[in-house]
């Protein structure tokens, strides 16, 4: 009997209004057809017009993407070389080897390059300032050294150098000797100044600190500082036992040179 009223209430339920049906529990629509543009749908027709299309990523650069390739040759080598140390296998070994001469053989062009647009560009020849060519580095310490002659002739009439020292330092004893030194043979006056009231064979007389450590900080000794008796400027030289070479050196780059100039 139930199988002769099953079409028949196919039938009824085909004829009921949609809106009669029973939505599935938990859905908050009435029918998965009827198409809600608030929500999302599977059968929900999109207005090609209405798509809001995402803004296209602008190029890499040339610079950009050849940053972005090293990069990421750099990381695989990494990668290569810690799988080759930890789990040595021969292919292991071997990719790694090749990657590293394919990346050697790339630096080798780029060498190569360098050294062909150094040749032919003198602007970017660096050697015109800093030869390393045997008779062009004789001739440039020529020239430096005329030049610190010169600065030690001019700085000597307004600037002396005051050497802090103590009787009982042995390195001040030795400092006292070069300072002694340079002054008969350029003409510089030394300035000795006791820290602990001694004195030394060289500066039997010496003058007292009257505060001028204090004020330069002064915790080791020996030290020596320039100073200008016209214009009270101190230009610390160094500290510790110091060549008489190494002494000019550093007075003609601290005061007739500017930073990066002779470096």
């Amino acid at each position: 009997m139930f199988r002769r009223l099953l079409p028949a209430l196919f039938l009824l339920l085909a004829l009921l209004p949609v809106s009669l049906a029973a939505a599935p529990s938990g859905i908050d629509y009435p029918s998965a057809w009827d198409c809600d543009q608030t929500k999302f749908y599977w059968y929900c027709e999109v207005n090609p017009d209405e798509v809001e299309e995402l803004p296209a990523e602008p190029a890499k650069t040339p610079q950009e993407e050849a940053l972005s390739k090293l990069e990421a040759l750099q990381q695989e080598l990494k990668e290569k070389r810690a799988l080759a140390i930890l789990d040595p296998t021969p292919d292991n070994v071997a990719a790694y080897i090749d990657l590293q001469n394919r990346s050697m053989e790339k630096a080798s062009v780029f060498s190569d390059i360098w050294r062909r647009v150094i040749w032919q560009s003198p602007a970017l020849n660096y050697e015109l300032k800093r030869s390393i060519n045997n008779a062009a580095i004789n001739i440039h310490k020529q020239e430096v050294k005329a030049a610190q002659l010169t600065t030690l002739q001019e700085i000597s009439k307004d600037w002396g150098i005051f050497f802090f020292f103590r009787s009982d330092c042995p390195y001040c004893h030795i400092m006292a000797q070069t300072l002694t030194l340079m002054s008969a043979e350029h003409g510089l006056t030394v300035i000795p100044v006791s820290l602990d009231g001694g004195n030394l064979p060289q500066y039997p007389n010496p003058r007292t600190d009257n505060g001028l450590a204090t004020q330069l900080g002064v915790s080791e000794v020996p030290l020596m500082v320039l100073g200008n008796v016209r214009d009270q400027r101190l230009i610390p030289i160094g500290s510790g036992v110091i060549s008489s070479q190494e002494m000019i050196d550093r007075i003609y780059v601290l005061t007739a040179t500017r930073p990066g100039e002779t470096y």
